[in-house]
Formats: structure tokens, C-alpha cells, sequence
């Protein structure tokens, strides 16, 4: 179906279809949603898409155990419910001032005391330092050594900073160290520091590897 309308649709008519359909589910999460949510689990991925992990709390918009928009700002959970909290590239698709900040402190409300979250998201710095200094070329060969049905055709290099900032309208920002750092520290969050998937990986072995150090930015914060 995705080939089929891609084929029949200008791409700005198919990116908008997609976002008109994005927008829906978002909707269905919201009138759906439960007001509380009651858990045993004590750690808790926001953006699980098709890496749930086992023994953790997994919300997403569709298809994970708890249905969520967390653009809202508003998570259902006790005051100190979990003692991790992790996203992986889900950050970027929120608004700054009005989703991204409120939804940070929720998940600063969330936490125990000395709890830890994990946020990863593509880099500012490095996206912007590769298209310098490589016009994005070494981005384009790390992508396709993870993804390697994926390619920009005949498109020049450059385009890739498009890609990454916009993704067919579904990203809002790129964050880099000092950037999440303010706003970690905003929402209540010490000891921000930067670490890498590895540091990641250690701490959480349940966690798959995405292999994505090349072009994200990996955070570790306490409350």
C-alpha cells in the first residue's frame, strides 16, 4: 500500500497523508488513554515501535502494552513509580516548549529517588560537523551499513541534513550536549552526562543495539 500510494501521490500529498494518519492515531490515543495506570514494573520505555523489552513498561501510540501520546505532556503513573526511564531516538519527533519540557517533568515526577534516565537522539553537533567538513557523505555510508536497502538515489550528499532534520515533517528538533542538558536541568534533573549505546548496553543488557553512535547523542541524567 505505502509503494502503491508513493507511486499515485506527489511526495508532498504523501507526506501529508502520512501526517493526517499519524495525527489520527494520536487522537485515538488520547481519548483512549487511561487517566491512572497502575504497575509493578519498574522500568519504563517511552517509543518502544518493534523493540519491546521484557520485564519493562513499553508505551508507544500503537501495538505496545500501554498506549500513550506523550506529546501530551501527561503520563499516567504514580510519583516515583520507576527507577529507570529510557527513549531511544523519540525525543526529536516532540516540540520543544510545549511537549518536550512538560513531558520531562513528568518523567522527573515518575522516578524514584536517584532514579536514572536514558535519552538518545541524532546529534546536532555530529550532523553538523559531517555535513562540514564531509558534505554528510560518512553520515549516508553509516546509514546504509545499518539500513542497507536505504539510499537517497541520485540526490546529492548535502540532502542528508534535510532528511535528518525533517524526515518527511515527523522530526521538530535536534538536540545537541548543551541543548539536552538544559533542558534535563529544567525539568529538575543533576548530573547530566554524556555517555554512548555502549554505557547503555552495559547497564540494560535486555536492550538491543542499534549501533547508531555515529550520528546520535546518548544522555544520562538522575533525579
Amino acid at each position: 500500500m505505502k509503494t502503491y500510494l508513493k507511486s499515485k501521490l506527489s511526495m508532498r500529498q504523501y507526506e501529508l497523508l502520512r501526517m493526517a494518519a499519524f495525527e489520527f492515531k494520536r487522537w485515538k490515543c488520547r481519548v483512549t488513554a487511561p487517566k491512572k495506570f497502575a504497575t509493578e514494573l519498574k522500568q519504563l520505555q517511552l517509543g518502544s515501535g518493534a523493540r519491546p523489552l521484557k520485564h519493562w513498561l513499553n508505551v508507544d501510540m500503537i501495538g505496545s502494552d500501554l498506549n500513550l501520546d506523550i506529546a501530551t505532556g501527561s503520563l499516567p503513573f504514580a510519583d516515583n513509580q520507576f527507577d529507570v526511564i529510557v527513549s531511544q531516538h523519540v525525543i526529536e519527533h516532540l516540540t520543544l516548549e510545549d511537549e518536550f519540557l512538560p513531558l520531562l517533568k513528568e518523567c522527573h515526577r515518575s522516578l524514584s529517588e536517584g532514579g536514572v534516565i536514558w535519552l538518545s537522539t541524532p546529534d546536532l553537533e555530529k550532523v553538523a560537523r559531517s555535513y562540514v567538513d564531509h558534505k554528510n557523505e560518512d553520515m549516508i555510508t553509516d546509514r546504509q551499513q545499518r539500513i542497507p536497502d536505504w539510499n537517497m538515489g541520485s540526490i546529492p550528499s548535502q540532502h542528508f541534513m534535510n532528511d535528518i532534520f525533517h524526515q518527511q515533517l515527523e522530526h521538530r528538533n535536534l538536540f545537541d550536549l548543551e541543548l539536552l542538558t538544559w533542558c534535563l536541568t529544567e525539568a529538575g534533573f543533576k548530573n547530566v552526562q554524556r555517555t554512548d549505546e555502549k554505557d547503555l548496553v552495559e547497564a540494560h543488557p535486555e536492550i538491543p543495539m542499534r549501533n547508531d553512535d555515529y550520528q546520535s547523542i546518548y544522555v544520562r541524567a538522575t533525579k
